[in-house]
């Protein structure tokens, strides 16, 4: 089958046609299909943008409320001391006899018991880090005599403490012998325990020991001297 010229021109017009118009369509769907996504990206971006300006208007005063929280935590860690120990819980005892005057019958320690597990801040060089502690109650339960105003006063002693410390339980009788109060009263000291604890001693004044050696030797006891026979005599 012979083809003309002209029909030639018109074939390979129209080849050249399908191709440029497959061409094209093949392209526009790629790049309707990229412009969607880079689309879909802007509107993210977008509203990630508009989140961050609300952020920067925002941020003398969002670090004021930072510092404030900050200013209070450290404020609530200072109440908790790193540790509490049985001698801690005896010296304060003693105090409450000094300061209000009770008088002293008995005193039972508790074992340190765990309360809760926090992550608290720490500010570091470059910027903050969160830590982990725990929060740990130990007590004493003590035995006592005093009067009504003494009872008043140990109260508002104990939660006027700097460090944390409640009264959980109070069994008050009446003595009719001496006109007083037989109080048991326990009271509860909180700690925090962190990784940079570090001993530090008690504080206990120094008290008389008495004598050097309690079983005595024959230098520590007086000899009378023995009488002579010209004393006697006569």
């Amino acid at each position: 089958m012979n083809i003309s010229k002209q029909d030639q021109k018109l074939i390979l017009i129209l080849l050249g046609l399908i191709v440029f118009l497959v061409a094209y369509f093949g392209i526009c769907k790629t790049f309707n299909a990229k412009k969607a996504d880079e689309e879909a990206q802007i509107a993210s971006l977008s509203s990630q943008v508009e989140e961050l300006n609300g952020y920067y208007e925002n941020q003398a005063s969002n670090q004021a409320e930072i510092d404030r929280i900050d200013a209070e935590i450290t404020t609530e860690l200072s109440k908790y001391p790193s540790e509490v120990r049985s001698e801690d819980m005896v010296m304060f005892s003693t105090k409450l006899v000094d300061e209000i005057g009770i008088t002293l019958n008995s005193v039972s320690i508790a074992s340190p018991e765990l309360v809760t597990k926090l992550m608290v801040p720490n500010k570091t060089g470059t910027g903050s880090t969160l830590d982990p502690v725990v929060v740990i109650r130990t007590g004493m339960t003590i035995s006592c005599s005093l009067s009504y105003n003494q009872l008043k006063k140990l109260l508002n002693y104990v939660y006027a403490s700097s460090e944390k410390t409640d009264v959980s339980n109070v069994s008050v009788n009446f003595d009719s012998q001496t006109g007083n109060l037989l109080a048991v009263i326990t009271i509860e000291k909180y700690f925090i325990a962190s990784s940079d604890y570090s001993y530090t001693q008690t504080d206990i004044p120094s008290v008389a020991t008495g004598i050097t050696n309690p079983f005595g030797t024959l230098a520590d006891v007086a000899v009378s001297p023995t009488p002579s026979p010209a004393n006697n005599a006569g």
